[in-house]
């Protein structure tokens, strides 16, 4: 089963995990969950066998200490965040090390990952980039259409006023 979670994310984070209620761990695992993730707690020795073979064999080198695993789907940065923001609330030790696409992840790495927006926030923030200047394109044109617009009527009236003259 964890060689299975290994396979199919997208990253891996490793932290600390002590101390908690079962009501702060439910609430932990809801939040991750709800950001596109999963956390398990792990025992380190069937992790490393469960991360040999694998991309991320590379984390076996953190496996010390007590471990829960934050397993990322389509988006690596979601269920980091959402744990980042529940570790601090909670006084907790931050993310160890992740990898992320072949890349290890320091814990300063995963600090800063974490303070990224959200995936859905980055698209906005692009989408708005290249929308930007096509409104504005757009706006301009509209207003030169409206002054020819506007010039035309002021033409036809001035026209039609001299005739009934």
């Amino acid at each position: 089963m964890l060689r299975q979670a290994a396979s199919e994310a997208q990253g891996i984070y490793l932290a600390e995990l002590t101390g908690l209620s079962v009501g702060e761990a439910s609430e932990v695992r809801g939040l991750v969950l709800d950001a596109g993730g999963r956390i398990r707690v792990v025992k380190n020795r069937l992790f490393r066998l469960a991360l040999e073979g694998t991309d991320f064999e590379p984390l076996t080198e953190y496996l010390t200490g007590p471990n829960a695993v934050v397993f990322c789907g389509d988006d690596p940065i979601g269920p980091l965040k959402a744990f980042t923001q529940f570790a601090r609330e909670h006084e907790l030790a931050p993310v160890k090390a992740g990898m992320v696409e072949g890349q290890m992840v320091s814990a300063e790495r995963a600090r800063d990952l974490a303070a990224l927006p959200g995936r859905e926030g980055l698209v906005a923030q692009v989408v708005g980039a290249v929308a930007s200047p096509v409104n504005d394109f757009v706006l301009t044109l509209s207003g030169v259409v409206s002054e020819m617009v506007y010039t035309l009527q002021a033409v036809a009236d001035k026209l039609g006023s001299e005739e009934a003259a």
